[in-house]
């Protein structure tokens, strides 16, 4: 009987083997991988990432031309010319890189004048920024939770959350689950000095959006504090794109909000809005912050121009709402599973950890580069090939996936 085939789970810690063993067993997993050929992860780009790009094969090591669905450059603003005007002028102004932590001289006023620009958009009384999203998380978290406090947090965040909380209490409340967050906000009222409950804007994985208005009622009826990680809705939900909060016509009312430069902004980076004086708390005490460098000067100037497009400029949004739109309707007048997802993340749902691989490595042969996501991202019964949408993306390569799918699907059978 053929042994059932590796996932990421078996290299992990539950192995009873030191980290060389353990790399050298993980080796296991990339042969099965190279002997079915579907190695589609880790491809190697020779242009910028986009609606199209060039990767290399990762075994015949020939470029390929690829309609790209893995970026989450929502608005094309990692290649706008006045986003890269922007940034190259800083580069000429302050160099290539900081080069310091901000909290000891790395601190720019082009940081400074982004961190303003940050805050008043998404309705906060201050911003700070950070070299990283994931950065941003981990650190506002590990700096203001700690073991007389607790968090609650939606079962699908960020990693990143789960990492920053690594100090403190934390309770995971089923996704979206209104009954069982108001019976743990009761129970956990008295029990602990902070309560703070952290959910997305929009999620990563299944593309829906979180029940802000009323997690935010029931954070204020139980004496809990509101976090939302609305890394994949600013700049694309919200009558001006300021996002998740926006849409639902609850700016500032959030207590903490963070979000990430890498998306709508097109560049690197993260950030949080909140308070001035808890902005200025974390600016002293997160750790991620306060050992690390500074963001670069050129990502930050690129990242002030996209917000400025972002304000002035509403045809990006508008272009890829009706992108969405479209795949949308292709995809379930073609019978796939796309799960509720109301955002530019269409998660095509296969639900075997092994078949998502050979889906990927089937549709970068054919022209299209969509990646599976499969465990420890989510569940192997969750596997699904994730199909990121963009607003530079055209109608033609929206029906060239459609239509690559259909044709895998007769040969796997995955649609549900």
């Amino acid at each position: 009987m053929e042994r059932e085939k590796y996932s990421l789970k078996d290299f992990g810690f539950n192995l009873e083997m030191n980290f060389v063993d353990r790399a050298d067993y993980f080796q296991d997993y990339i042969h099965q991988l190279d002997d079915s050929k579907h190695r589609a992860y880790l491809a190697e780009a020779t242009t910028g990432i986009g609606s199209t790009m060039t990767v290399r094969d990762i075994y015949t090591r020939e470029p390929r031309k690829v309609i790209s669905f893995v970026a989450n450059d929502y608005l094309g603003m990692s290649k706008h010319p006045q986003t890269i005007a922007a940034g190259i002028e800083a580069l000429k102004k302050y160099g290539t890189g900081a080069c310091a932590a901000p909290i000891i001289g790395g601190f720019l006023e082009e940081h400074r004048l982004l961190e303003r620009e940050i805050a008043e958009f998404i309705g906060q009384e201050d911003a700070m920024i950070f070299s990283s999203g994931y950065g941003t998380n981990t650190g506002v978290l590990g700096c203001l939770l700690g073991k007389k406090d607790i968090a609650l947090t939606d079962t699908f965040v960020h990693m990143s959350v789960t990492e920053g909380l690594s100090n403190t209490n934390v309770k995971t409340i089923g996704h979206n689950d209104l009954d069982y967050l108001e019976m743990t906000l009761k129970k956990v009222q008295d029990e602990y000095i902070t309560k703070l409950v952290i959910i997305d804007g929009a999620y990563s994985q299944d593309g829906d959006i979180a029940l802000i208005p009323e997690i935010l009622q029931m954070c204020r009826k139980y004496g809990a504090f509101l976090m939302v990680d609305d890394a994949h809705g600013i700049g694309v939900f919200g009558e001006t794109g300021r996002g998740v909060i926006e849409h639902y016509e609850i700016l500032g009312q959030v207590d903490i909000v963070t979000g990430t430069l890498s998306k709508s902004f097109g560049s690197v980076g993260g950030f949080v809005g909140a308070s001035k004086n808890i902005i200025r708390y974390i600016k002293w005490y997160a750790k991620s912050s306060i050992f690390s460098a500074a963001i670069t000067p050129q990502a930050t100037a690129s990242s002030r121009e996209a917000l400025r497009i972002m304000k002035a400029d509403p045809s990006y949004r508008e272009k890829l709402w009706k992108n969405v739109a479209y795949l949308k309707k292709c995809l379930l007048e073609s019978g796939f599973d796309i799960k509720n997802t109301v955002s530019p993340i269409f998660p095509i749902m296969v639900r075997d950890n092994y078949k998502v691989k050979k889906i990927a490595a089937m549709l970068l042969r054919s022209g299209i580069y969509a990646v599976g996501i499969c465990y420890p991202a989510v569940s192997r019964k969750d596997a699904r090939i994730r199909a990121s949408v963009l607003a530079t993306h055209e109608f033609g390569d929206l029906d060239n996936l459609v239509h690559s799918l259909v044709k895998i699907d007769r040969a796997l059978n995955f649609r549900q």
